[in-house]
């Protein structure tokens, strides 16, 4: 996601609304699912001799009252919309501005790049990689949005984009 602010500075990363919904409704079908599924999973590794944990396994595997039919989806549910706000408010946000980059995790500033460290910027894989003419990595991580969005944020703040495509 790309956005511009009235000061001039360009957000690039985060989820936009689409995106967290998405990533929500399926962290928390896959925890229901496990949740549901854990007893039977848990029986057959039982069933292996060479697993090891065979007593927690037979344990988990014998959970068969009435209430937890129900109660481990929806406990699997709610362990999977918490990952899913870790994972969504987790998600570096770039701050760029003509004098600085601020990555921004969890709603606090964890590191500013100044403009004057920066040497050069690119992908790599998934990853924006930004870096000192030392070669060293100031920022490699993953930034959600469109490829050109990004570079296109990069270069109208003067920043160097290294290759040419995106």
């Amino acid at each position: 996601m790309v956005t511009e602010s009235a000061n001039g500075e360009t957000r690039v990363g985060g989820f936009d609304t689409e995106g967290r919904w998405f990533v929500a409704g399926l962290l928390a079908a896959a925890g229901a699912a496990l949740g549901l599924l854990l007893p039977l999973l848990a029986g057959w590794a039982a069933g292996l001799p060479w697993v090891p944990f065979q007593g927690p396994l037979r344990l988990l595997a014998s959970f068969d009252g009435s209430w937890l039919v129900w109660g481990r989806p929806l406990l699997g549910a709610v362990l999977g919309l918490l990952l899913a706000a870790w994972v969504v408010t987790g998600t570096a946000v770039l701050v760029l501005s003509d004098a600085q980059v601020e990555v921004v995790r969890r709603g606090q500033v964890e590191r500013v790049i100044r403009r004057d460290q920066v040497d050069g910027v690119h992908r790599r894989g998934s990853k924006v990689v930004v870096e000192s003419a030392q070669g060293r990595e100031l920022f490699a991580d993953d930034v959600e949005g469109p490829k050109d969005a990004v570079r296109a944020a990069f270069v109208r703040h003067g920043y160097p984009w290294e290759g040419g495509d995106v």
